[in-house]
Parts: C-alpha cells; structure tokens; sequence
C-alpha cells in the first residue's frame, strides 16, 4: 500500500552557515552548465559547436556545408557557451560588444517567462520583449516565438485594452530636453493598501518617456506638492512647464503657488479635450495593467508593493518613437537586469577596455540619442496633427472563431481599474449582419444574453506548432537545475514534532471568486496523530490522491 505524503512543512530549525546555493559564484556556474547542457542538447547547436572547433569526423559533408555557411556569425567563449554576432563591418572590438548568447530551445519559455511575465518584465508587448531579449541573447524564429508567447499570454488578453475607439491625435506640446515638460495624472480610488494608500500619483517626462509613480493616502494639494518635491525635484530639479488634467488637487491654489514659487508654468487641459494629457493618461493605463498581473492579495491590498517597481521594467524597455530607453535618454547608460547580471550575456574572450575611451564613446552616443529623440518626436507630433485615426479595418470575427468578450462590469468590493475586465474565449455560433454575433453561452459561468455587438469582442490569437529537432540523453546525464538547488532535505523527510500529514479530506466549502472568475475553495482535513480537523485552502493542498478520492 502506496504512502501518501500530504502538507509537510519544513522544521524550523536552520544552521547558521550560508547555505551553497546561496552563494552567487554557484548559482552562476549551475546556469551556465545548464546553458551549454541544453545547446548540447539541440542537434544545429551541437552540430554548428562541433564544425567551430573542428571535429568535422561527426558531421556529414551536408551539415558540414550548411555550418560553413553561417558560421562566420558565431563563435564559442570560455565556456563552451555559443554565442551569435550579426553580420557587420566593425572592428573586433565593437563586434564583442554585439554577441548575443545563443538560447536552445529547452530554454526559451525560461528567457520569455523573465522578459514578459515576471516582475522586470511587466507584461509589455510585443515590440518591447523582442528588444530586451533582442539586446541579449539569440535564437533562430525569436521574434515569432515573442509574438506567439506574448499573443497566448491570457493575463494580457483578459486584462489589457478596451474595444478599439477612433479618435483625433493628441497635441503638439514638445519638450527638447529632458524635464523640461512633464505630464502628470494619477490612479485614484484604489484599495487602501496594508500601508493605508489609495492613490497612486505618476509623472511622465514628455522628451525621454521616463515615468515615476509614488502612492500616497490622499491626493489634497499638499500631499501632491510633496511628492513632487520628493520624487522629481530632488532628483532632476525644476521642470518649465508640467501638464495635467483638471482634477481639483492639481487646480487648487495651494498647489499653482508651490508651482509658482518653483517658476513652474502649469498648463491644465480643456474640459472637452483630456486627449491633451495623452502621455500621463496612456502611462496610467500601462501601469494599471501592469498592476494587474503581479496583485496576489485576495482584496487587492498589496498594489503599492509593486507599483512603484515596475517602473523600471518600464523605463528599461525600448522607445519605438524615441528609438532608446527612457533610462538612457536620462542618464546616459542603461542597467542590467538581475538575469543579465549573474550569467555571461557577452563573450569573455574580450574584456580588455579603455575607461577614457569608452567614457568618451559614452558621451558620443548619448549625444546622438538625444538628438535622434528629438526629431523623432518632432515628426510624429507634426504627423499625427496632420491625420486622424478614421481608418477602421474590416472585422475577421466568422462563425466558428474564438473571441474574447468585453465586460466592464465588476462585482462589488473590486476596483474596476485592477480587474481582468475580457472574458472568455467563447466561441461565435453564427453572426447577426455585420455588426452583431451570437455566442456560445451554455455550459458556461456567464449569465448574459448571447447577441453581442462585435465592438465588444476580439479575436483569439492562434499560432501553429514549428518542427523540432532534439538530440536524445538519458535523463542520468541531463542536469537538474532546479533540483541541485532544492535543500537536502527536500525529498522525503521524517516527520518531526512540527511535520504534519493528511490522513483524509471529508468536506469542502467555497468563497468569493479571485480575479481570474475561479472560486477559492478550502477542504476539511483530517490530520494524521490529532483529533481536530482543520480547513486548509486548495493552492496548500499537494494530496492529490486523496482530492481525487473526496471528490
């Protein structure tokens, strides 16, 4: 008879010596034997390393051809790691900078999960994950496999956008260096946090893009004008002009004389024209959405903890109309990420710089960032003044299609602004004339008539499966990264005074649905050697078996 092993907690009793896989040197040699395991692993990688170091004896004359073909674009560091640089007239030197670590495939759900779904990567798009992980690292179809992770990722589908509006562009205030306009706007109305904070006040700087976000308790004028104090004039000094919308903190007198005394200019929008604070307005949204995928607490109580975080995922992303980083366009150089800092995102064959000379190379592309930002924004502000956005393309949504509905409606006690306000996918039973579907409703949690107007709906990205080719190892000579890093007495341990296990599950009960429409449930659980039950919520349960046998 099989022994079920159900919700064990560790003991409590830890040595006081730092622990090996803590030690930062281990950890990044463990990535990168994993790295060079998994390219070992894929059948070009293994082939292209095999024809750079010589051992042409394991390749056939066709694979030998094709590596020669492309092999003038890699080259192998230190560490048997491969590494891609593009085609390019550089000098060695300036062509070290441009290698990029070649990914296997096993690898990258790892790489898009950290550029697009965890904290440093803040859900952005398409066109942002690409650069970051363009900047670094290579693969063969990299920016397909970005579409295709960014296009299923279900937190961005069901909490990003609205039904697509045409309106006029926005206006043609330019800055021409940095803070010397910012916009402002904030989040209002939020959850009071455990910190006790409920708005959330943001600054946008309308020359680099860079965004700072501060949460306070209360959005009166004082509370405004010390923020600003704090956040932007400590460190970048006075602004000659900041735009905002008419929001009662912002027209008060208090806050026109701070202004005045900072020799400020303020310049509110028209009641029937908010589109004039686009910047801070469309900031909000990205970070409103960002919020939403990183706020665990079941009543929303934890956003301040990561709201002013994620500014530097989005200070760190490329600018597709500044052409840089808003942290460069500020400061001139750009950081890593704490992926890029503890495993070798260049070669290691060449490291040797001059610091006056790369201190002056500095100086030298910021210089031509800046100018580059600027008649950049010059000429989309002077192009969206000339157009407006009236071109509305027809809809694809068919009988059959997979759609995700449009719902702003949210249960009370829920900020709209944190909720995942598209549902779904439903499928389209057949269409209405042009402008109205009928979706498949039964069987579903969702009590609403089935005829929607196709303003409401979007389509379900779908992407096809690629070929793979992998090399086979037995599963005794692949290393386990995430097993090498578990403590020792991770695998079976005795139960000790303060180690628990199930015996039997008897009842359960549910409560209130979480942001996603499921519904936390908790059993009741029987506790081996104690007389008392107890209930535990589903996400601590790992008994499967015995779930499966109440159930």
């Amino acid at each position: 008879m099989a022994k079920v092993s159900a919700m064990i907690t560790r003991s409590r009793t830890r040595t006081s010596s730092k622990p090996q896989i803590l030690q930062e040197d281990y950890v990044k040699g463990l990535r990168i034997d994993r790295i060079r395991q998994a390219q070992d692993e894929e059948s070009w990688i293994s082939g292209l390393k095999k024809y750079l170091v010589g051992e042409l004896r394991d390749l056939d004359q066709g694979e030998a051809e094709s590596y020669s073909l492309i092999a003038t674009n890699y080259e192998m560091d230190l560490n048997d790691l491969l590494f891609y640089c593009p085609p390019t007239k550089r000098t060695d030197e300036d062509r070290d900078g441009l290698m990029r670590l070649v990914m296997p495939e096993a690898l990258h759900q790892d790489i898009l999960h950290h550029y697009h779904a965890s904290l440093e990567g803040n859900h952005q798009g398409v066109g942002r994950t690409y650069q970051r992980i363009w900047d670094r690292f290579h693969w063969r179809g990299l920016y397909k496999s970005v579409q295709r992770y960014v296009g299923e990722c279900v937190d961005c589908e069901t909490g990003k956008g609205r039904p697509t509006i045409s309106e006029e562009s926005p206006g043609d205030i330019q800055a021409t260096h940095p803070f010397q306009i910012i916009a402002m706007d904030h989040i209002p109305s939020l959850p009071r946090s455990h910190k006790g904070n409920t708005e959330l006040l943001i600054w946008v700087d309308l020359f680099t893009g860079y965004v700072i976000a501060k949460a306070s308790s209360s959005r009166t004028a004082q509370t405004i004008a010390e923020s600003y104090e704090e956040c932007v004039f400590r460190r970048f000094g006075a602004s000659e002009m900041m735009r905002h919308d008419r929001e009662p903190g912002f027209m008060s007198d208090f806050f026109r004389a701070f202004n005045k005394i900072l020799g400020q200019r303020q310049r509110a929008t028209m009641v029937y024209r908010p589109q004039a604070n686009g910047s801070a307005e469309r900031m909000v949204q990205t970070i409103t959405r960002a919020l939403k995928m990183y706020v665990q607490d079941r009543d929303q109580k934890d956003w301040d903890e990561y709201a002013e975080r994620l500014t530097f995922a989005i200070n760190t992303a490329q600018d597709r109309i500044r052409g840089d980083t808003p942290f460069y366009l500020v400061h001139g150089w750009d950081p890593r990420s704490t992926l890029e800092a503890s495993i070798p995102v260049s070669s290691t064959k060449r490291r040797d710089r001059d610091p006056r000379r790369w201190r002056y190379q500095i100086q030298i592309h910021y210089q031509q960032a800046r100018s580059q930002a600027n008649q950049r924004l010059r000429e989309v502000i002077a192009d969206r003044a000339d157009r407006h956005n009236d071109n509305v393309q027809p809809h694809q949504i068919q009988a059959g299609s997979q759609v995700w509905l449009y719902l702003d409606r949210v249960k009370e006690g829920y900020a709209r602004k944190l909720a995942h306000l598209w549902h779904g996918p439903s499928r389209v039973v057949d269409k209405i004339g042009e402008h109205a579907v009928r979706l498949e409703t039964g069987g579903t949690e969702y009590r609403l008539f089935p005829v929607v107007h196709v303003s409401k709906l979007k389509l379900v990205k779908e992407y096809p499966d690629r070929p793979r080719a992998r090399i086979t190892v037995n599963d005794s000579d692949r290393v386990d990264f995430d097993e090498i890093l578990l403590p020792e007495d991770s695998g079976t341990p005795d139960l000790g005074q303060d180690q628990f296990e199930i015996e039997k599950i008897t009842d359960m009960r549910s409560d209130k649905r979480t942001r996603y429409g499921r519904i936390y449930r908790e059993f009741l659980a029987h506790w081996r050697g104690y007389e008392d039950p107890s209930w535990v919520d589903e996400a601590d349960l790992n008994c499967g078996a015995l779930l499966h046998e109440f159930s």
